[in-house]
């Protein structure tokens, strides 16, 4: 069966409050305008996405609910994860292992994001911009057959490309 995994670097966040601990920095003008852009691309994709996963940190939910609202997914449905926060690739793989959805994708960031996507499809992401996305297809019974480099980068896009 053919499986979907959208990588998703979480939008560009803000430092102008320097009380806030990184984990509660909220995006800034440009992600807030940024994200809607890369779930416009996404539903452009022609991919229906069975689930969203984010980290819960303030930057990654904003922008998985801006992605989300592009798409006309459900904001309640977005599965928050607070293990995507800082995650390794053990993380990743253990989150994606346990989903029945075949269309997935996560919201999180570097460098797990971009080291994860590497070892999924060995695509050399020498940067992996904020809000970039890479969308990696896999053939596959379920998602506990990933591997390193079982998968297929299909196209890995960012704000940039558009603006």
């Amino acid at each position: 069966m053919n499986f979907n995994l959208l990588l998703v670097r979480h939008a560009k966040s803000s430092w102008s409050n320097t009380s806030l601990a990184d984990f509660d920095r909220p995006l800034n003008k440009r992600g807030v305008s940024n994200a809607p852009l890369m779930g416009q691309r996404i539903r452009e994709y022609g991919l229906h996405l069975d689930a969203i996963i984010t980290s819960t940190a303030e930057r990654a939910q904003e922008t998985s609910k801006l992605i989300a609202k592009e798409m006309a997914y459900e904001i309640e449905d977005i599965d928050l994860e607070s293990d995507l926060y800082h995650a390794s690739r053990e993380v990743f793989i253990n989150i994606l292992s346990k989903q029945q959805n075949r269309n997935i994708a996560m919201v999180g960031h570097n460098p797990g994001i971009q080291d994860f996507s590497y070892w999924l499809s060995s695509e050399p992401t020498v940067n992996f911009p904020t809000c970039g996305v890479i969308h990696i297809s896999f053939s596959l019974d379920n998602w506990t057959e990933i591997s390193k480099n079982s998968g297929k980068a299909m196209r890995f896009e960012y704000p940039k490309m558009f603006t």
